[in-house]
């Protein structure tokens, strides 16, 4: 009995140890080497091996990922993207960063409201589309924030009736 007790103390123990251990690790020592990477993923990463070892293990994750979902791509899409980036480095840098300060406000949205604004845009036509974003370019920066403004305002009244559905839901009442 008492053997049996030392055995399980001492791999309790180990176990312990060896979370310490391995919890003192930097995450460098966690991050992926350049080298060791499929030879697809190396083609696609290579403009980045010369930091590679500078960048966080998330970093290094996130571009992985994205090099794979990349691959996955049918080639009209990557022609698409292609076009699309392209296109972005034709405009004067003004224009850039008026498309980098929209994307940051969207991605500083909470989730809900992200999926929100996709699913009205995915709902719309391709005509409707198309014309409100020629109508967005074509606006001055004051009209473009009122357009902006009517977007949040319409959100937070969609927003509105949802809750007060539930709400009548929930207290027994029906609309």
């Amino acid at each position: 009995m008492r053997a049996e007790l030392r055995t399980t103390l001492s791999a309790k123990a180990l176990g312990v140890f060896l979370l310490c251990v391995l919890g003192s690790l930097s995450l460098p020592a966690l991050a992926a080497s350049f080298d060791r990477l499929d030879a697809e993923t190396q083609a696609a990463l290579s403009h980045e091996r010369v930091r590679w070892d500078s960048l966080s293990p998330q970093q290094q994750e996130k571009m992985i990922r994205r090099a794979r979902q990349w691959r996955e791509l049918p080639p009209e899409k990557k022609a698409e993207l292609r076009d699309r980036y392209q296109r972005l480095r034709e405009l004067p840098p003004e224009k850039q960063e008026e498309i980098q300060q929209r994307y940051e406000r969207f991605r500083e949205m909470p989730p809900e409201q992200r999926d929100r604004v996709r699913e009205r845009w995915q709902s719309l036509s391709p005509e409707e589309r198309e014309a409100r974003k020629q109508k967005f370019r074509e606006a001055s920066p004051e009209q473009r924030e009122k357009m902006r403004e009517d977007f949040r305002r319409k959100d937070a009244q969609e927003d509105g009736k949802k809750s007060r559905k539930h709400d009548d839901r929930h207290q027994g009442r029906r609309e």
